[in-house]
């Protein structure tokens, strides 16, 4: 396809090859059930935010200083904490804390190579999130950056963090808006998902993530071209913005694997407790 980015979840579907399916890791309480959807809408919907980043840097030419996927990342947590409903605070927690989670089930750092990936180490991105976080409302999210033993002096001085982010991307972001009477053009198309994904694509379209994120690409910016947003099977756990066909593609493996990462972190099935991201999971290390 020509991308211009790095697949932002490459090697996934091989790193979780060998872990148990949600089904098979336990046998999930109807409230269990319900989380791990949660969890599982939650980070995709955090995926698409960092990919609808890179489609706007893109379209609209925005700069960018410093590395592309740290920027992107940067925006989907400023996009979710701005919206400030508990729904989307609980999302940005549950990024976080799948950030964290990856971490750990995949070794993220544990190779050399890692070091000079496109992408920050998954727990660097788990605690950008955080930062990011306590800098908007250190009331509010003190208890999560506890959680995860965020230093107070590192709590103050995200406050600084979020201030710059917030302030540049609002310099770069208002002007570029859009007006309620000329909403942009963005398509969403749910392709067929095969037997095997049929319960993760049914989980991902019944989130209405899909959508919500299309609806603020929609109403909020001007982009000069139409857009699609395309949920489909692509062989392994991914997703990603294609700048020659301005498209961004969801696999539904992705959801699959952020279901199957929840239930591996179930208390049933670690081999010992701990804070997130820190417990030994039965997971493997690559």
């Amino acid at each position: 396809m020509g991308l211009r980015h790095a697949k932002l979840f490459l090697g996934l579907l091989l790193g979780l090859a060998c872990v148990p399916s949600a089904a098979q890791a336990t046998d999930l309480s109807k409230g269990d059930y319900r989380e791990q959807r949660r969890f599982a809408a939650n980070n995709s919907m955090f995926v698409l935010y960092h990919e609808m980043a890179h489609l706007l840097f893109d379209q609209l030419e925005l700069p960018v200083l410093g590395r592309e996927e740290d920027a992107a990342d940067n925006v989907a947590t400023w996009t979710l904490l701005n919206k400030g409903t508990p729904g989307d605070d609980q999302a940005v927690r549950d990024a976080a804390r799948g950030w964290f989670l990856s971490g750990v089930a995949y070794d993220s750092g544990g190779v050399e190579s890692d070091y000079a990936a496109a992408h920050a180490l998954d727990k660097q991105r788990a605690y950008q999130i955080v930062c990011l976080m306590v800098g908007k409302d250190q009331k509010s999210f003190s208890p999560v950056a506890n959680l995860y033993s965020v230093s107070d002096d590192r709590q103050a001085s995200c406050a600084w963090d979020y201030e710059t982010i917030d302030g540049s991307l609002r310099r770069l972001l208002d002007r570029r808006t859009s007006s309620n009477d000329e909403p942009s053009r963005v398509a969403v198309t749910y392709r067929p998902s095969g037997s095997k994904l049929r319960e993760a694509a049914d989980a991902f379209k019944s989130s209405g993530v899909f959508e919500k994120v299309a609806n603020d690409l929609r109403r909020k910016y001007r982009l000069p071209a139409p857009v699609s947003f395309n949920a489909e099977r692509c062989g392994e756990a991914n997703a990603f913005y294609d700048p020659d066909t301005l498209e961004i593609i969801f696999c539904y493996e992705l959801m699959q694997d952020y279901m199957d990462l929840y239930a591996a972190d179930l208390p049933s099935n670690r081999a010992s407790g701990g804070q997130p991201g820190s417990s030994k999971q039965k997971l493997p290390r690559h």
